[in-house]
């Protein structure tokens, strides 16, 4: 079975607050790279070497969760005597950005933090009625329908979630995973991030 695993963050309104603050004033001097977003501000991949009071304390946040994951998946891991490398950068998805499906390879876990989140619009707006602006997890594995008499989670060829502000998610990095264009509104913010474990130096 793939986990996929879900964090809440402390004061998560206040860090919310600093974070679409601190975006808003990079948006204003950087310029967006392209990679899997389609549409909408995509940052350098440098969050974790960032300053910023809510980059600093979101990125303390996020070693934290991949610590605890890596333990709750495999207790006797012995990542003390590793060092975790990272690196992170900022999606801000308007109304109609989407990321297309990709992984992120040579990395151990990958994740994102929502700061903000638009509610989805009364009427729906996706091609897949109650998508907007969710993002989805493909699963690779070719013969899952042909077991799949039974519905349990682990034959599941997509698992589909709606973040909400303040949520954190982590999943193997290997896993394929897509968004879902935005809905009209307010800028959909997240931050996205990959860590793994390496020998120290």
């Amino acid at each position: 079975m793939t986990p996929l695993l879900t964090y809440e963050v402390s004061d998560a309104p206040a860090l919310n607050e600093m974070l679409v603050a601190e975006i808003g004033a990079r948006r204003g001097k950087e310029g967006g790279v392209a990679r899997s977003n389609r549409g909408g501000w995509h940052s350098k991949s440098d969050f974790f070497k960032r300053t910023e009071p809510g980059h600093k304390r979101l990125a303390g946040a996020i070693r934290e969760a991949v610590k605890a994951a890596t333990l709750g998946v495999q207790p006797d891991a012995k990542i003390a005597a590793l060092r975790m490398e990272t690196e992170g950068w900022i999606n801000v998805n308007p109304p109609g950005a989407l990321n297309a499906p990709h992984d992120h390879p040579a990395w151990l876990w990958s994740g994102s933090y929502y700061a903000a989140m638009p509610d989805p619009p009364p009427a729906r707006t996706s091609e897949l009625p109650g998508t907007d602006g969710c993002i989805e997890f493909l699963d690779g594995r070719t013969n899952l329908k042909a077991v799949g008499n039974v519905d349990l989670p682990f034959l599941r060829d997509k698992v589909t979630i709606r973040p909400r502000a303040g949520l954190l998610l982590l999943f193997p990095s290997f896993v394929t995973h897509w968004v879902y264009p935005s809905p009209p509104g307010a800028d959909r913010i997240s931050i996205a991030f990959n860590a793994r474990f390496v020998s120290p130096r």
